[in-house]
């Protein structure tokens, strides 16, 4: 008999060992003590105005896509918006013709002026700099103020708040060709003209915008702030990022050494963001996306980023985005909203970047016109960062594939994680701070989860969930997916 009660507790007790709850992988703690930033611009997309002729004469886009892109932006709801154009496409004869090509930017501008959008506008630089002679074209560089006086103070686009002169100047791919000198000049007196039409307190200038790997161009910050202290408002870079570095955290260490260098009280923002897969690590990465854009009859092999068709890009942009909240930039910008605005090495042949391309049906296939996965992770990470979000600490530990970020605005709260590994994983989410975050909702972007609608549309997993972080919040995380619980509207 002792012996059979011997086993008999000896059942019981595996029984209870293997029913209790296993240790999180992951613990995530919110510190509302602690503000990261208290006035978050927002995140959103680079719209430029179409290409529209690609090789086959000029194409128009119909009232019906029109109306398809607006629809689709109002589900995604960004804050932030970068649209560039070249001055010398509104010029008739070496003379401004606001009108000329007006048609697509109105359409652009209307849109984000009804929907208070923010607009990083600007000019690509290939107009305001003779890059034979490497000087500026001070005649189109006043053709480009007076094309932002007729949409400011004329057309009344009061959306147009930034000013981006000329598109990563450190390149030498760019109108400057890596002249840190002829940026500082051409900035200088495009600032001058701003002053003479009474812009300079409407619209604030953007730099230095240069497109960063590492942390070697930081010296731009300095060289920024000291030769432009009273001209540049803004600051913001561009990064394309190898996946390996963005996943292994060491995204943030690279982005830090550059936010480190803005005078207090001013601000940066990422003002494109995209993946490259650069590094070794991501080489199977790199040959898959070359192979994919050969086997495409309309994408760039140079230029495109065919993991846009992936859930996996979803994921990883997310990853990209919480490092860069929590390392205190103000906004995000991706690249990019559409294949149709911009061409490669001939003019049908396409930067495939984008969430879908909206001459699909009419010229490019229909499916991609369809909405590709990473729309839902970036809409999902836009709508619920509205801007003037308060933005908190957050520490993760236990697995450096687990980010996270948690945002509030009027009292309302978001918060959202993101595994980028191939594994499943259990997190806990605690916040001393805050006792219950009630009447939640919760979306779960995965292959397997999405709750679509329609065209566009994403519906949440769950909703009504009262989430009692004081006593901590367990979640159980699929591989590469993002979570995002919120109680705003």
């Amino acid at each position: 008999m002792n012996i059979f009660r011997v086993l008999f507790f000896s059942l019981i007790l595996s029984l209870q060992v293997s029913c209790a709850p296993r240790n999180p992988d992951v613990v995530i703690s919110f510190d509302l003590n602690t503000v990261i930033n208290d006035d978050y611009i927002g995140n959103g997309v680079q719209w430029d105005p179409y290409q529209l002729d690609y090789g086959m004469g000029r194409m128009e886009i119909s009232e019906s896509d029109w109306n398809k892109l607006y629809e689709r932006l109002d589900f995604m709801r960004p804050q932030f918006i970068r649209m560039m154009i070249n001055t010398s496409s509104f010029l008739d004869n070496g003379k401004l013709v606001p009108e000329k090509n007006m048609d697509v930017l109105e359409r652009m501008l209307g849109y984000c002026q009804t929907r208070g959008v923010k607009v990083m506008f600007g000019d690509w630089g290939w107009s305001v700099i003779n890059r034979g002679t490497t000087g500026i074209n001070k005649k189109n560089m006043l053709h480009a103020v007076e094309l932002l006086d007729y949409l400011v103070h004329k057309r009344e686009f009061t959306c147009i708040e930034f000013y981006n002169l000329i598109n990563e100047p450190n390149g030498d791919w760019s109108a400057t060709n890596t002249s840190h000198t002829l940026w500082i000049a051409a900035m200088k007196e495009f600032y001058g003209h701003l002053k003479e039409f009474g812009l300079h307190d409407k619209v604030k200038m953007v730099g230095p915008d240069i497109a960063i790997w590492d942390d070697r161009e930081a010296w731009w910050m300095d060289s920024t702030v000291n030769a432009l202290g009273e001209v540049v408002e803004l600051y913001d870079i561009h990064t394309y990022p190898s996946k390996i570095t963005v996943n292994s955290g060491e995204y943030s260490e690279i982005i830090r050494a550059y936010k480190e260098k803005i005078p207090e009280g001013k601000r940066i923002v990422m003002g494109e963001i995209g993946f490259k897969f650069v590094e070794e690590a991501d080489s199977l990465y790199h040959r898959e996306n070359i192979r994919r854009a050969k086997a495409a009859a309309y994408a760039s092999p140079e230029d495109s980023q065919m993991f846009v068709y992936d859930f996996m890009y979803g994921t990883d942009m997310a990853d990209a985005l919480f490092q860069t909240v929590n390392e205190g930039y103000s906004g995000c910008i991706v690249w990019m909203l559409d294949d149709a605005m911009h061409s490669n090495e001939s003019p049908d042949k396409l930067k495939v970047w984008g969430f879908w391309n909206i001459l699909g049906e009419e010229l490019f296939g229909a499916s991609e016109e369809e909405v590709r996965p990473w729309f839902y992770a970036w809409s999902l990470l836009t709508k619920y960062m509205p801007a003037g979000s308060v933005i908190y600490q957050t520490d993760v530990s236990g697995d450096t594939n687990i980010k996270a970020i948690m945002s509030e605005k009027d009292g309302k709260q978001m918060i959202a994680v993101v595994n980028v590994s191939d594994e499943a994983m259990t997190v806990k989410m605690e916040s001393p701070g805050i006792a219950e975050m009630a009447d939640c909702r919760k979306f779960v972007y995965h292959r397997t989860t999405l709750k679509r609608e329609g065209d566009h549309k994403l519906l949440p997993n769950e909703e009504g969930l009262q989430l009692n972080l004081h006593d901590g919040v367990v979640v159980e995380m699929l591989p590469e997916s993002l979570v995002v619980f919120t109680n705003m509207q």
